[in-house]
């Protein structure tokens, strides 16, 4: 099997263990009922994973790829239709985090899920964070660079996309959990709360 059909090949297994692990968390699975689930032998599934914890950990990187990309066309499109800065960075985070927020919260198991991301891949969740942090400053400098928000003197972009994300991450671990049907709300009004203090009003 070439590279080329190994990786699609290991595509189409994360995508059957994401829908897994939304139906039944990670702790109940075993690599056996994987492997059936996915048309596989376990020396098959093995082939392309390890052990579950690789496997959870492929899926995070994959989602976390999807996520970060449907955040940019979300804001791309935001910006084309001539959307204010509040419009834009709504939308942003409602793709980047609302769209997970609210497939965990639909899910049975997206509690388990959402405890074994926490336990077993929290390294990469806090490399995710930086990364997600690093997107979010270009989003505002290009923003900056539009004429669609000016900082005031002495403050950053940089400070402001880690306000706004650490504000989406509250939202999105808040217990008891934001109701699905609010959570982009939630996250405009956080927004606009924090834009109101770092931007020069016009």
């Amino acid at each position: 099997m070439n590279g080329q059909a190994s990786d699609g090949a290991k595509l189409r297994i994360l995508h059957q263990i994401r829908k897994m692990l939304l139906a039944e968390g990670y702790y109940a699975l075993t690599m056996t009922g994987i492997a059936k689930n996915c048309g596989l032998t376990r020396r098959a599934l093995y082939h392309h994973f390890h052990s579950k914890e690789e496997m959870l950990r492929a899926m995070l990187v994959l989602n976390s790829i999807e996520a970060r990309d449907a955040a940019d066309w979300a804001a791309q499109k935001a910006i084309a239709r001539g959307g204010s800065a509040l419009d834009i960075l709504t939308d942003w985070l409602d793709s980047r985090y609302g769209t997970t927020r609210r497939l965990l919260a639909g899910s049975p198991g997206g509690e388990d899920l959402n405890r074994a991301a926490f336990s077993i891949a929290n390294d990469m969740l806090i490399e995710v964070s930086r990364e997600t942090h690093a997107r979010l400053t270009e989003l505002l400098e290009d923003l900056s660079r539009r004429g669609k928000l000016a900082l005031k003197p002495g403050r950053t972009a940089a400070e402001l996309a880690e306000i706004i994300a650490d504000g989406a991450r509250g939202v999105n671990q808040q217990r008891p959990p934001v109701p699905p049907a609010q959570i982009m709300r939630r996250y405009r009004r956080i927004t606009e709360a924090i834009l109101h203090g770092y931007l020069q009003q016009g």
